[in-house]
């Protein structure tokens, strides 16, 4: 009888078996790291050197959904020449919330406005750094040291215990991650994230790009995870059209008309980059990619036209002369002070006594700007700083995205070079 009873137990344990999911007969109870691709290699459109000036900068997750089992681990793998900030959150929208990108200047009166865009200035929020066991009622500890980077969580190669994910009311940021290493030479950089969560939907998203989201799934033991090999032919597909609107759409804007009008009244539009496939690709590029020829009366238009980017804007003939596009906004007489920071770099302090009325601690804003909107032209030497805008999807109240200057009788001659200090090799110029 025992013998019996034997069989039938081992007989009923091979019918279990035979009807569960393959990913459960070959890695029964064993966790697995799956890698996600954050942004992606595209050598033949990303050329930041003269004469090309252009960066496809996917804005995407490859691939934008996956199912993992409780305890395995994401690797997000971040492209080479990038930069970008992963979060995982039950709510993408509650999260972007609770730890925003920036948000518009209030509290300060005339002073909250910013001069090169006209519209409030931006405040920088929590969300641009690493957050660890955030909620959704906040909190956590916010790395504000690292806002370039490194993560403080998941990098093996920086010998980083994993991050943690668990779900429930969790938001974890795990950072910027730049596609550098520390002397700016482009390379990948994993980061790994141990999904403790319970079975449920979840996002992932970038802090930095809105739109670049993705889906997580955690499933229940019984059912199928997916397999690398499913996670990499989703994400050459949406390479291939990610890749192919971003031509069309370059393309189209470096066929723009040059120029409405007569000579001394025409209107010329400058695209300050641009958004293509459903804002998963980022064409960081001044489009019409070519020098402007305007005759005196002639005006400029930049449009910051990639709703899910940010850029500055400045008429030039030295970048160095710039402040950096993020920065402390100090009162009177000391102004706006920008600060430097790279990976693995600490920003700059505030200079004492940078603390503004109400306020408790400096407040970091992006760059304001020196000049008004549609100021003339007068000399190529000297500096017209737009500031730092950002596009439209960062749901910013009021905001611009517009910029310009003209010119008249005293526009002397010559080139009139202008770039994006974030992007550096975003640049063009007019010809007088």
């Amino acid at each position: 009888m025992r013998v019996v009873r034997i069989a039938g137990a081992l007989l009923s344990l091979m019918l279990v078996l035979a009807a569960a999911p393959a990913r459960s007969l070959t890695n029964a109870g064993a966790a697995v790291t799956l890698v996600i691709g954050v942004d992606h290699v595209d050598s033949a459109n990303q050329q930041p050197f003269p004469p090309f000036n252009r960066v496809f900068e996917y804005s995407d997750f490859f691939s934008r959904q996956v199912t993992v089992h409780q305890g395995d681990t994401i690797d997000f793998r971040t492209a080479p020449f990038s930069f970008h900030s992963v979060a995982l959150a039950k709510s993408e929208s509650v999260a972007r919330q609770v730890y925003p990108f920036a948000s518009a200047a209030t509290g300060q009166g005339a002073f909250d406005t910013a001069t090169g865009s006209g519209a409030p200035k931006l405040v920088y929020g929590s969300g641009n750094f690493p957050v660890t066991g955030g909620s959704t009622q906040g909190g956590g500890v916010i790395s504000t040291d690292n806002p370039k980077g490194p993560p403080v969580c998941g990098v093996a190669a920086l010998g980083q215990a994993p991050c943690h994910f668990r779900g429930g009311d969790d938001i974890e940021i795990i950072g910027p991650a730049p596609g550098f290493t520390a002397t700016g030479a482009p390379q990948s950089v994993d980061q790994n994230v141990v999904i403790d969560a319970p079975p449920g939907t979840y996002a992932f998203y970038d802090t930095l790009h809105p739109g670049m989201s993705g889906k997580l799934i955690v499933a229940s033991p019984s059912q199928p995870a997916s397999t690398q090999a499913q996670i990499d032919a989703a994400a050459q597909t949406q390479f291939q059209q990610d890749q192919a609107q971003a031509l069309q759409v370059e393309a189209a804007l470096n066929a723009v008309q040059e120029g409405w009008g007569q000579p001394g009244q025409r209107q010329f539009v400058v695209f300050v980059g641009a958004a293509a496939a459903n804002n998963h690709v980022q064409i960081d590029e001044m489009l019409p990619n070519k020098p402007l020829s305007l005759t005196r009366g002639d005006t400029v238009t930049y449009l910051w036209a990639d709703p899910h980017a940010g850029h500055t804007l400045a008429v030039t003939p030295d970048e160095e002369e710039l402040p950096g596009a993020v920065g402390y906004d100090c009162p009177s007489p000391t102004g706006y002070v920008g600060i430097t920071s790279g990976f693995d770099v600490p920003p700059t302090p505030a200079p004492a006594g940078c603390v503004l009325p109400g306020q408790t601690t400096p407040r970091l804003i992006g760059d304001p700007g020196d000049t008004p909107p549609f100021s003339p032209l007068t000399d190529p030497a000297r500096t017209m700083n737009a500031g730092h805008l950002l596009g439209s999807a960062y749901g910013i109240t009021p905001s611009s995205q517009v910029w310009g200057v003209t010119t008249n009788s005293n526009t002397q001659a010559g080139a009139y070079e202008f770039v994006c200090s974030i992007h550096d090799w975003m640049v063009g110029s007019i010809n007088i």
